[in-house]
């Protein structure tokens, strides 16, 4: 059941009750009314007037009740929208985690790797393709070094290179 539903059936319960006190204070007004037309007052025998005898604080108290629904009723189905905001907040929080556990994979592969592997394997992933004289600039290594470190990956199967001109481009074999 949702939050609009709730506030409706409030909302319905709210007017039932103001209408079932409305229908016992209109019979007892009625019962008054016909022993005053049958005595012709509203004196008892004993001296006590029947409308003084009358305690309407349970009516009082029953019409502020349901007063009290209907509002919270109305607030609950037409004026609160926590329900959507927790929605929303709730998408929110499920694509974050999934972002962070896309990250975490890959932070969980590299952990595997060395300093240099790990730097080589970052900018990988941020340029697939990368070429790998752009890729020594952006990692600070000397060709020979790089070289190396590419082979090595390569023959784990960690990456693929592909020739392109005078250079190689470098590519992850597995997307994260």
């Amino acid at each position: 059941m949702n939050q609009k539903q709730i506030g409706i059936i409030l909302i319905i319960i709210g007017v039932l009750l103001a209408s079932f006190i409305g229908l016992v204070k209109e019979r007892e007004d009625n019962a008054i009314r016909l022993m005053v037309q049958e005595k012709g007052s509203c004196f008892l025998d004993d001296g006590t007037c029947l409308h003084d005898d009358r305690n309407i604080s349970l009516f009082v108290i029953g019409w502020i009740f349901s007063g009290i629904l209907i509002l919270l009723g109305i607030y609950i189905a037409f004026i609160d929208n926590t329900q959507k905001v927790l929605a929303e907040h709730q998408v929110k929080v499920s694509s974050a985690l999934k972002e962070v556990k896309e990250k975490d994979k890959f932070h969980a592969f590299l952990a595997g790797f060395s300093k240099e592997e790990q730097d080589i394997l970052k900018a990988v992933k941020e340029q697939d393709g990368i070429k790998q004289s752009t890729l020594r600039y952006r990692v600070g290594m000397s060709k020979t070094t790089l070289s190396l470190i590419l082979k090595d990956l390569e023959k784990k199967d960690i990456i693929r290179r592909k020739i392109s001109g005078k250079t190689n481009q470098v590519f992850l074999r597995k997307k994260f």
